[in-house]
């Protein structure tokens, strides 16, 4: 890392705490802002701009260092923030975000940013035709970037989980010697930093769509990124992202359980369940979960098997305990009763 590049970095983050507190001075003027409603921790007004503030710093410190190969994937970088920051204004169904996220995926897949093997299970390597490939690309990739959305439910908490799987990356990238790696994922972590002291609770603004969007989907292109260069697995992303993964597959199947819509909105994510279950304060259940995540982000960098197996396993016994651990007994008996009655039938 030379001079320039440090001064690069100290640069994103001044002007995304420059803009995060223009779009908090002037948020009576831009408007985008957040309703206390029944799913809401805060009693006022906030503004949820501070993804504006994020993407043009991160864009504008990309151009400074001029690490990219190509610029093409700002394209559908440009689609998703575009996405965010109209469900900001105009609240869109999770369905037609999904699609368009799924869309952007789709793009960002034959822009180049796209992955064949899937892993080696039991000495085997899975690679799938490109078409299947393709599809499969599309929804594993907007499932993630949606998961970084429903992980920003209180105060500081989707900017510290991000800024624990950024490490991740820019450790590969400086391990690897990989300018473009380490460069990306330090610049995104300046320009979270520097919203950060505004987003910290109490928080005075929120990210917004347009932010945990930008944010998931530039955690997607360092990891298909990351996976083409072999520095990692695709399997291993399963840990070095597992906290938003986790939340949202334990949402996805307790509400199917329980016969809901898997698309709807409540109070059931983990850290919803984390705070009424241990009366904790904000900030500490902000720290817990983001304690959890450098655990799994520390494991998935350390995981040095050949077989993807171990760690397919791993993550689906993590996903029993906290499914069990962080489900609601009234629900969690739903579930056996359901299961006794399968097992009547059968």
């Amino acid at each position: 890392m030379n001079f320039f590049n440090v001064c690069v970095f100290v640069s994103v983050f001044l002007v995304s705490t420059i803009l995060s507190f223009m779009l908090v001075k002037y948020k009576d003027i831009i408007c985008i802002l957040d309703e206390p409603n029944a799913r809401s921790y805060h009693t006022v007004v906030i503004p949820r701009s501070g993804g504006v503030g994020i993407f043009i710093a991160f864009i504008l410190g990309v151009l400074l260092l001029d690490i990219a190969h190509d610029y093409w994937f700002f394209l559908p970088l440009f689609i998703i923030f575009a996405l965010g920051l109209y469900d900001d204004i105009n609240p869109l169904s999770s369905k037609k975000k999904l699609l368009i996220t799924f869309l952007s995926s789709i793009l960002l897949f034959y822009l180049g940013f796209d992955i064949d093997k899937y892993g080696c299970f039991v000495g085997y390597d899975i690679i799938l035709p490109t078409w299947i490939s393709c599809l499969f690309f599309g929804i594993a990739c907007a499932g993630f970037i949606n998961s970084i959305n429903l992980i920003d439910g209180l105060d500081g908490l989707a900017s510290l989980v991000s800024l624990v799987i950024l490490c991740a990356f820019a450790y590969l990238g400086f391990r690897w010697h990989d300018d473009f790696l380490f460069g990306v994922a330090l610049v995104l972590m300046s320009a979270i930093l520097g919203f950060l002291i505004f987003n910290w609770h109490p928080a005075k603004i929120f990210m917004g769509d347009s932010g945990s969007l930008t944010l998931g989907f530039i955690i997607v292109i360092l990891s298909v990124y990351s996976i083409k260069q072999s520095y990692i697995t695709a399997v291993s992303v399963l840990l070095l992202a597992a906290i938003p993964i986790l939340d949202t597959l334990i949402v996805m199947v307790r509400r199917i359980v329980n016969k809901q819509n898997p698309f709807k909105a409540d109070q059931t994510h983990m850290h919803h369940i984390v705070l009424k279950q241990q009366n904790r304060h904000v900030v500490q259940t902000v720290m817990l979960i983001g304690i959890w995540q450098i655990l799994f982000t520390y494991i998935g960098l350390g995981f040095k098997v050949r077989d993807d197996s171990y760690i397919l396993v791993l993550f689906i016994l993590c996903f029993v305990f906290f499914y069990f651990s962080l489900t609601p007994k009234k629900i969690r008996k739903k579930l056996i009763c359901v299961q006794m009655h399968n097992n009547n039938i059968s």
